[in-house]
């Protein structure tokens, strides 16, 4: 019989994203083996409350019909919620707010559009099997209720027209991409099992596909022109490299988490930038005490690409997880480790992070700050949780809070 231990460790695996890059790479484990244990000790002595039958509802949403950004109206608010963002100069002062959930509440945002608007997210597993996970959109307040066929389903990114993409498993180890379009769920033409990771306003999608039946981690990075236009591999740095591309800025750079196909070999960012010949293996990070050993890319946005760097010599935060969050500027090849422990769970237009800092709070680390997210009034238990969404303005932020048997999805307005 499993210990209470492993039955509540069990439950919460759902909350965890899928790792971006190669699963052989050590970092993506390691911060989810340490949240695993986190959780472990905070939630076994309560226990955890079976997970009911989950209701369904929806409600409408206006979307571009080419999943492409339309002008000024769709990157604006809700017309049934008021822009909630002040305006002027980034403050730090946030307030939280758990969204709407139809049924049973706990879920977890995944991911975000650059202005706020749109939030994307996953349920608590549905059925017996704890394979089968709802899917949400949240326009404004609004939310309407997602599925996708198979298991393990996930959304990852929406544009600001409301397109997602995401993916879930078919059978076996094989992963199948998917768009979500004016609530029409749209398989995307894949050339093997694959998955799809990001969108941009152009429409254009990218993400990976299996390289190799029956060897899931050998990835390789592609790209989609829009969801009605098949996949192109994109250009190796080497004949060996394997990975996939996490991330697609609004003037078409890609990001990917790469390594060069050994298991000793360290993880990369690697970038192709419009009309360049070949992709660009970004120069491993330069950190307290030497360079990094391995950085993993998580986002880009406006020229920033936001991660976590490594050194096996490192510092050690209070949770036991080494973190060094660092930002690079594309554009001047500029890269910055940004004051305080963070481990980052995406970036902004600004180069700023969010994640989760000290003992698992959601906070935020700009070039000049550090700060700690609040919970919503009412919440009861601990303030635990990770931030997936950053607005560019640095606003609006998706994320989760934990506590016992609470795992609620949270929107941050912040001004």
């Amino acid at each position: 019989m499993r210990t209470d231990d492993e039955h509540v460790a069990d439950r919460l695996r759902w909350l965890d994203d899928e790792p971006a890059g190669p699963p052989r790479i050590d970092l993506p484990g390691a911060i989810r083996e340490a949240r695993r244990r986190r959780r472990n000790r905070r939630v076994a002595a309560a226990g955890l409350a079976a997970l009911g039958v989950l209701a369904m509802a929806a409600l409408p949403a206006a979307l571009g019909g080419d999943g492409r950004a339309a002008p000024a109206p769709a990157s604006s608010p809700s017309p049934s919620m008021p822009d909630p963002r002040p305006t002027g100069p980034w403050q730090g002062v946030c307030q939280a707010d758990l969204l709407p959930v139809p049924g049973d509440p706990r879920a977890a945002v995944t991911g975000g559009d650059p202005d706020g608007r749109w939030l994307i997210g996953r349920r608590a597993p549905q059925g017996q099997s704890r394979m089968d996970f709802g899917l949400l959109m949240w326009d404004g307040d609004r939310v309407r209720e997602v599925e996708l066929p198979g298991s393990m389903q996930d959304l990852k990114d929406v544009n600001r027209a409301g397109l997602a993409v995401g993916s879930s498993s078919a059978s076996g180890n094989e992963r199948r991409a998917w768009a979500v379009r004016n609530g029409e769920v749209i398989g995307l033409p894949v050339v093997t099992s694959g998955g799809a990771m990001a969108v941009n306003d152009a429409g254009r999608i990218v993400g990976y596909r299996n390289a190799v039946p029956g060897k899931p981690w050998i990835q390789r990075p592609v790209v989609w022109d829009s969801y009605r236009s098949q996949p192109v591999d994109l250009r190796l740095p080497g004949p060996q490299w394997e990975g996939a591309a996490v991330d697609i800025d609004e003037d078409g750079t890609i990001l990917a988490a790469m390594s060069d196909g050994h298991p000793d070999k360290p993880l990369r960012a690697v970038v192709w930038r419009p009309g360049a010949a070949r992709p660009e293996v970004l120069p491993l990070p330069r950190l307290p005490g030497g360079t990094a050993d391995r950085f993993l890319p998580l986002s880009l946005a406006g020229g920033w690409v936001t991660g976590a760097a490594e050194r096996d010599t490192r510092v050690v935060s209070r949770n036991g997880i080494p973190s060094h969050p660092v930002r690079i500027d594309l554009r001047t090849g500029q890269v910055e480790v940004l004051e305080g422990v963070l481990w980052a769970g995406t970036g902004n237009g600004r180069g700023w992070l969010a994640g989760w800092v000290s003992d698992g709070v959601p906070g935020v680390i700009t070039e000049t700050r550090s700060v700690k997210l609040p919970v919503p009034d009412g919440w009861r238990g601990e303030r635990q949780g990770a931030v997936t969404s950053f607005s560019d303005d640095g606003r609006v932020l998706g994320g989760k809070l934990e506590s016992d048997d609470q795992v609620r999805p949270v929107r941050w307005t912040c001004r």
